[in-house]
Formats: C-alpha cells, structure tokens, sequence
C-alpha cells in the first residue's frame, strides 16, 4: 500500500541553508524588488540573477530534486540557494537562468540547430536515466512522495509504492477485472483495460525505477547560444517505471504535434508501454 504524508511531514527535513538572515531577506525582497520584474506565475523574479519559486502547492522536494541532480550528474539544472517553508508556503529562492525556452526560441532555429538541441538533451536523459536506484520502490529522490497533477484523482502528493506493480495497482484504483466489470463500459473497452492490466500485471522484471524529470516539454528546456542551459520545473520527477518518461512527454503533449514527432530523437520509444498508458489515461488520466 501507498502511504500519503502530508505536505509538512514530507518536507519538514529537507529545507536547504534555511537560515533566518535568508528567509528575512527573501521575504524582504518579495516585498520590495520583485514589483519591478516581471513574474512568471509562480515564479517571481528578485534580481537579475536570482529568482524565487513560491506557491502552497510547491513543494520543497522539488529543491531538493535540483540539488540532487547537481550533485550527481553534469546536467544544467538551477542553482538552489536556500528553500524553506513559512506560514505553510513553500519558497525556493535559486538562480535566474539566462536564456529563452526551446519553445520561443523554437522558432529562430534551424534544422541542424534543433537536432543539435536534442542531442544534448538526448544525452543529458542518458545521464539521468543511468543514475543507481536506491531499491526498487517508486518514490521521489528522498524516497518520500510524488506529485502530478495529471493524476486527477490522487492526492496533492501521493506514494511512496514498495514496487513498480504496486504504483500500477494503484494508477487504476485497485481496479481487479476479475472481481468487477462496470455496467458502462461496453466489451471492446473492457477488453482494452484487461489487456492493460494484464500487461501491469504480467509476471516479468520490469528493471529497477529509472530517474524520470516527468515533465519534459519545451518550456522547461532553456537554451542559448544552441545550447542547452538548464532544464526546469522538477516538480515531477522521481523514480518511476523505465517508461515513465517517455510516455509523459509523449501523451503530456497531445496538443505540440512538432513537439511529439520528435520524441523519438531524444528517448527511446516504449510502444507496448504507450499503448498501456493510453487506455489508463483514457479512463484514469486528466489528457
């Protein structure tokens, strides 16, 4: 079974340098600078070089995600200069990228340019998806909870699972074909979630959880110059099923039709795996 901690209890050990002097002086500039940047949703810039993320529904695990990746890989991901939690909101304050989006820069580049891009970022997945698992649960870098909103009907944060079959156990509700058939679901739809959770289900080694961003899409890759920069927004990201991460860029992107026809460039392709997620996400999912 899941467990589900509440936001404090899975963030309560994971602020960094939360000090008093910063969290005066973040909230301090919250008040005084940040009125004369422009904000990008919950992202509010405080100077040219730092900015802070903040909101309720963030999480301090995302800051620790960031630092664990600078820790353990060469992959270009933002600077995290403190996070801490005050009055029950979340603020981490890390560097201020320069640089655009793949996707406004997207249309400045040419051909040879992209796939250049997508080299680097097809190497940079490498680099992730080789970092050791821990065991074989589905959890998050601290091996506590996971969040995505595109599970509609979980919990803010959901997890951690002990096992690969337990998180599939649980993305369709512990859903059982042989114990229960809906009366609205017509035979040829029934025999699609058979076939899904046969496949969930099937006895084989599904590999030790791979280390997954969760959310690659062209507004959380900054680039410059032809090069990849940073890679943005964690929040997602965690120990998941090898696929994991190429079935969220791919069923996350429905609507960048460009966007999808290139995922194959940078990530291998998991077809058995996209036609499971598929029917979950029809029936479970929020695409």
């Amino acid at each position: 079974m899941s467990k589900t901690p509440t936001h404090l209890q899975d963030t309560d050990a994971l602020p960094i340098n939360n000090t008093a002097a910063r969290r005066h002086l973040t909230l301090l500039a919250l008040k005084v600078t940040a009125r004369f940047y422009k904000w990008d949703g919950p992202c509010v810039p405080l100077s040219r070089r730092i900015m802070v993320k903040t909101d309720e529904n963030i999480d301090l695990t995302e800051a620790a995600t960031m630092a664990f990746i600078a820790a353990r890989t060469s992959i270009p991901v933002p600077r995290v200069h403190c996070s801490f939690v005050h009055k029950n909101k979340t603020y981490i304050v890390m560097e201020r990228i320069r640089g655009k989006t793949l996707a406004a820069a997207w249309p400045t580049l040419s051909e040879p340019e992209l796939d250049d891009i997508l080299t680097q970022l097809r190497d940079m997945l490498k680099e992730l998806r080789a970092l050791p698992a821990p065991g074989v649960a589905v959890e998050s870098c601290v091996g506590a909870s996971l969040h995505d909103f595109r599970i509609p009907w979980s919990e803010t944060r959901f997890g951690p699972f002990p096992s690969i079959r337990a998180f599939h156990f649980w993305l369709r509700q512990g859903l059982q074909p042989e114990e229960h058939h809906p009366q609205h679901v017509n035979d040829e739809d029934w025999a699609d979630i058979k076939r899904m959770v046969a496949m969930q289900d099937e006895d084989k080694d599904w590999g030790p959880p791979v280390f997954t961003h969760g959310d690659l899409n062209p507004f959380n890759i900054m680039v410059r110059d032809g090069k990849i920069v940073a890679i943005i927004d964690w929040e997602f990201a965690g120990w998941y099923p090898h696929y994991w991460e190429y079935t969220s860029v791919f069923l996350g992107n429905k609507t960048r039709g460009a966007w999808q026809k290139l995922v194959p460039k940078f990530i291998e392709p998991c077809p058995d795996e996209l036609r499971m997620e598929t029917i979950r996400q029809r029936w479970w999912g929020d695409f």
